[in-house]
């Protein structure tokens, strides 16, 4: 049961949409948490229509986390569904970027823990990350994640930003769950211009997966524009399927490899889920 991280080198290559339509597609129960920490919730406004209570979200961690009773408790209590199996859910992101302030790096610590007793109790996670080296940013989650992607376009500005910014995200994983064996790449919209052989070879991180550039069946899931009659055979949600089968394998493998005991919060979280 894996916990994946979706981070970027600078904003917008389409990191949340890519991560919601892993989620969406994912072949087991899922979590998808935004931990963006420029605030605001994309999944709420966009493919979730405004239709968020808004009191819910990642800022309440950090009341649990002072009142030290952050558990997979709180987990439940944030999460909202994406389906209505309700095997796919979503944490909400923060409402402002001011909130960010509040995310303290002892809080993500903390938080790293509870969703790896989530993923172990039989939820995988899969974790919004947003820009790398942002302020208040979610670090702590990304040295947790058993696969840490980043998540690029492939045109030649995109490729100087990541190359840029690899030797960065590398010292961030030394001695993690990751390691150096759990860091790739996840290209959005390979060919345009460059292959994967030609990304990996200039930024020197292999390739883990693909989705497609389906910018029409992208504003479904990033903005909440209708879903067509074909939506779940595009472009984007067929290579979504293939991306996470083979996100799923890469991050099993580094979670068999590094599967730690079952805990009492990993029980706790288990015997409170829904038969499946």
């Amino acid at each position: 049961m894996p916990m994946i991280a979706l981070t970027s080198s600078r904003g917008a290559p389409g990191v949340t949409t890519t991560a919601l339509a892993l989620a969406l597609v994912w072949p087991r129960p899922t979590m998808l948490v935004e931990a963006d920490a420029s605030g605001s919730s994309s999944v709420g406004a966009g493919y979730l229509r405004g239709s968020l209570d808004p009191r819910r979200g990642l800022i309440n961690f950090a009341v649990d986390h002072r009142a030290g009773v952050l558990s997979p408790d709180s987990i439940r209590e944030q999460a909202v569904p994406l389906t209505d199996d309700d095997t796919r859910l979503l944490v909400p992101g923060l409402a402002t970027a001011d909130q960010a302030g509040s995310m303290t790096l002892d809080l993500w610590e903390r938080l790293a823990g509870v969703l790896r007793a989530v993923e172990r109790a039989g939820t995988d996670v899969i974790v919004d990350a947003g820009r790398l080296g942002a302020v208040g940013g979610p670090d702590p989650l990304l040295r947790h994640a058993h696969v840490v992607l980043l998540v690029m376009r492939t045109s030649l500005d995109a490729v100087v930003s990541v190359r840029a910014r690899v030797g960065v995200l590398r010292a961030l994983l030394a001695d993690s769950a990751a390691g150096p064996e759990g860091l790739g790449l996840l290209l959005v919209g390979e060919g345009r211009p460059y292959r994967s052989a030609e990304v990996v070879k200039a930024v020197g991180l292999p390739v883990v997966a693909t989705v497609s550039h389906d910018d029409p069946n992208a504003q479904v899931l990033s903005h909440g524009a209708p879903r067509g009659r074909r939506f779940d055979i595009c472009p984007l949600v067929r290579s979504a399927r293939s991306a996470a089968d083979e996100i799923q394998r890469a991050a099993t493998a580094r979670a068999d490899h590094l599967a730690p005991p079952v805990t009492e919060e990993v029980k706790e979280f288990s015997s409170d889920r829904p038969p499946q």
